[in-house]
């Protein structure tokens, strides 16, 4: 009875992780074959004239062994060694030609994918990114990218020069002996139906090795980009143990797959080889009576082994195809994943003028498991107000920020920008309006002039310069031996924070938009950097919608309106003057931080 269920589910493959949906193969086509059919059919062409020239040339021993041996007919030799030059030759040819074609594809055609894969990448909202681990992104771009390019410019095209070849010579054995191929042909089940049981385990076993290589990605990337806190804390062995498991896990899986998928060669070579064996004994019955002659049956034996290699290639071919089909399943669910924050239909663009921002009951929370993180928050800010958010840690003061910007949509309420939400503008045109410096400042391995005008990549020498000296930051770039055009680093890893924050700084003087973000733009600078900027800002505030978030209250206290943000909500608002003198939150903090510099 286990016997009979378990023909009857390797017959069903009730396995989802072992199945590869038919319409992926027209998808895979469609998206990866047809923009490049005039080269793929090129190349298909020539691997199967190559194909040809190979059966041609095993022709030829027929009548080296019928007209030169046994005939004695030497000079025929002559004409026939000439062909099997003339076979190999053009053999060569049709592979070079091939090939040249196959690597114009491969080029071409890994180069669009990561582009598209990019390009969907960058469109990803904010939440995203969070959610998914570096990783599964980069693992797009390297393995899965790489076994769909095979899939199309490797694999096809050797699955078809090996079927086309097995083909001829199987053809070639049923025109020299029919009667050892029919023999033969009894036992191509029994090669069939462990390959089958094969494959299906490999299946699972390739979408496993994904996941672990996202994995093993994923906690390289971390190291090195937090190298230093893992050297600060000393944690370097407990990196290594981690790593270790990782890749303990990593090789489990591909060892498995390679335990598996070690079987096909012995599976195949057995039979061959029982083949083999048979065609030998019914080969000599056959020679003794006449039914062949001796040159039919050299030519059925090296047709028989020229077709073994092919056919071996095409059980290993098999699971490459069907890697290949797996991730390019997986980069079409990412491919087809659109952003949580996407253009509404028909929105509008904003344009540029003074902006008025108004906060309607907004409630939001990043994942609702996890409660609320802004609770009925309601704001309104005129156009040239500067509206500053003081209070404790994880009150939700940074996810005003991410709304307005509109990383995140509100799960209820409002955000809206001179009376309409900010949902109907597009997101290039909200976004295009306001000017962002964090205290944790981003900038991109490249000059300092490339950074100061990342938001505004056409400005001229002299803005930049501007832009730096309104930020302070002209006097130390002019120091470097390169000035503008020194290099930064990756994330801006040759400089300061301090110098950092001051690029950041000239960067959303340069771009001059009608809605500034500060979220502790002083955060790293000197006393003396700090006053200079100050009055920078000032200026830059002047006519323009400004939201400050701030922990040192010096720096707010000419603020139109100060919000005190705790616990998801607005608990208190005024100005400096207003807040003080009611005692509350805002007082307690005032106090805290002037009586410690003894004011």
């Amino acid at each position: 009875m286990k016997i009979f269920d378990r023909v009857k589910s390797f017959i069903r493959n009730d396995n989802p992780e072992s199945k590869i949906k038919w319409s992926l193969y027209g998808r895979a086509w469609r998206e990866f074959g047809k923009p490049y059919w005039p080269l793929l059919v090129l190349g298909v062409l020539f691997t199967m004239a190559a194909a040809g020239a190979e059966a041609f040339s095993i022709t030829l021993v027929k009548k080296v062994i019928d007209q030169g041996f046994i005939e004695k007919n030497i000079s025929s030799l002559f004409v026939i060694g000439l062909e099997i030059i003339g076979a190999f030759t053009a053999k060569g040819f049709f592979n070079y030609v091939e090939g040249l074609a196959m690597a114009k594809v491969g080029l071409q055609g890994i180069t669009n994918l990561r582009r598209r894969v990019f390009d969907n990448m960058v469109k990803q909202s904010i939440g995203y990114f969070h959610k998914t681990h570096t990783g599964v992104l980069l693992n797009y771009f390297t393995g899965m990218a790489g076994a769909v390019l095979s899939l199309v410019t490797g694999h096809i095209i050797s699955t078809v020069h090996n079927i086309a070849t097995v083909i001829m010579m199987v053809g070639l054995m049923i025109w020299y002996a029919p009667q050892m191929t029919v023999v033969l042909l009894f036992l191509v089940p029994a090669i069939i139906v462990p390959l089958v049981m094969i494959v299906r385990k490999r299946n699972v076993l390739t979408r496993r090795g994904y996941d672990v290589e996202a994995d093993s990605i994923t906690h390289i990337t971390q190291s090195i980009e937090g190298i230093k806190t893992i050297q600060a804390f000393c944690n370097e062995k407990y990196e290594n143990d981690k790593m270790r498991q990782v890749e303990d896990a990593r090789i489990r899986v591909y060892f498995k797959s390679a335990r598996i998928g070690g079987l096909q060669t012995p599976i195949l070579e057995t039979m061959i080889s029982i083949g083999l064996c048979g065609a030998l004994l019914i080969g000599g019955h056959f020679i003794a009576s006449g039914a062949i002659s001796t040159g039919d049956f050299a030519a059925f034996l090296l047709a028989l082994t020229a077709a073994y290699k092919p056919a071996k290639a095409l059980t290993n071919v098999n699971g490459g195809i069907q890697a290949g089909l797996i991730a390019a399943e997986k980069l079409f669910d990412f491919m087809d994943k659109k952003s949580d924050i996407v253009d509404a239909p028909n929105a509008s663009v904003l344009k540029r003028k003074p902006m008025e921002v108004k906060l309607e009951h907004i409630r939001f929370a990043y994942d609702e498991k996890d409660g609320d993180v802004l609770r009925d928050v309601s704001l309104d800010v005129k156009p040239g107000q500067i509206c500053a958010f003081v209070g404790p840690s994880g009150g939700g003061k940074s996810t005003i920020f991410n709304l307005l910007e509109r990383f995140y949509d509100p799960q209820h309420g409002n955000v809206l920008i001179n009376g309409m939400d900010v949902r109907k503008y597009t997101l290039e045109s909200l976004r295009s309006n306001i000017s962002t410096v964090s205290q944790d400042v981003f900038l991109f391995n490249g000059t300092i002039a490339d950074n100061i005008k990342y938001g505004c990549p056409n400005a001229t020498t002299e803005q930049v310069v501007a832009a730096a000296k309104a930020a302070n930051a002209h006097d130390f770039i002019t120091a470097f031996p390169d000035g503008y055009d020194s290099m930064v680093g990756e994330r801006g890893a040759l400089l300061s924070g301090g110098q950092k924050q001051r690029i950041a700084i000239a960067r959303a003087i340069l771009r001059d938009t009608p809605i500034l973000l500060l979220d502790e733009a002083t955060s790293a600078l000197d006393s003396e950097s700090e006053k200079l900027i100050q009055n920078a800002l000032k200026k830059l505030m002047k006519g323009r919608t400004t939201f400050v978030i701030a922990h040192r209250l010096a720096t707010i206290l000419d603020a139109d309106i100060i919000c005190v943000v705790k616990n998801g909500q607005i608990v208190e608002r005024g100005t400096d003057a207003e807040l003080y003198a009611r005692g509350g939150d805002y007082t307690k903090l005032k106090d805290i931080q002037f009586k410690k510099k003894g004011k």
